[in-house]
């Protein structure tokens, strides 16, 4: 289990629960933003692990609405329930990927891999391609699609068992630039 790690734990419970909603026609994550305005609680205020310990807790004890099937994957298909996964598998990367970089210092982004990298801009993450012949040189953004999650997942997968970050002053001037606006 993730007994140490609470990003794990949170994306295997996000797994687990899939497509679910509440009574209220919430999802888990939908919930839990209610229940820390409601409640006041705040990263900032308490401190990331503490957060993410909360978060863990609270979407391990969440409950879908009555009547709703255990597993929302029991009724797909096998190409449905590999694009269900899949869309799994690209929510929790890139929660576990913001929230290591929300709280890195700006113009810090995550090498994930030999041609692309990710940031965070402040509100989002901005991933890119660097160029094939400098590397230091980023040639364009992109979004997570199908076509890149499938291209680059194993490696993205093991980028979050070894994390890499390098500074980019044109990410920094970007961010800072950006929130200037």
């Amino acid at each position: 289990m993730c007994y140490r790690d609470p990003e794990k734990g949170i994306a295997l419970v996000l797994e687990v629960i899939g497509d679910l909603r509440s009574a209220h026609g919430h999802t888990p994550l939908e919930d839990f933003d209610h229940f820390c305005s409601y409640s006041g609680l705040s990263e900032d205020e308490v401190g990331r692990l503490p957060f993410l310990w909360t978060k863990y807790g609270y979407l391990s004890a969440w409950q879908p609405a009555d009547g709703t099937p255990l597993s929302s994957t029991d009724a797909l298909t096998g190409e449905a329930r590999r694009r269900e996964d899949d869309e799994v598998a690209v929510v929790a990367f890139r929660l576990q990927l913001g929230m290591l970089l929300r709280d890195l210092p700006v113009g810090t982004v995550a090498e994930l891999d030999d041609l692309c990298i990710a940031w965070w801009n402040g509100n989002d993450l901005v991933f890119a391609h660097v160029c094939d012949d400098d590397p230091d040189r980023i040639e364009e953004e992109f979004d997570l699609d199908d076509c890149e999650w499938h291209e680059r997942r194993e490696a993205f997968e093991t980028w979050l068992k070894e994390p890499k970050y390098s500074s980019r002053a044109e990410v920094r001037g970007w961010v800072l630039r950006q929130r200037q606006q």
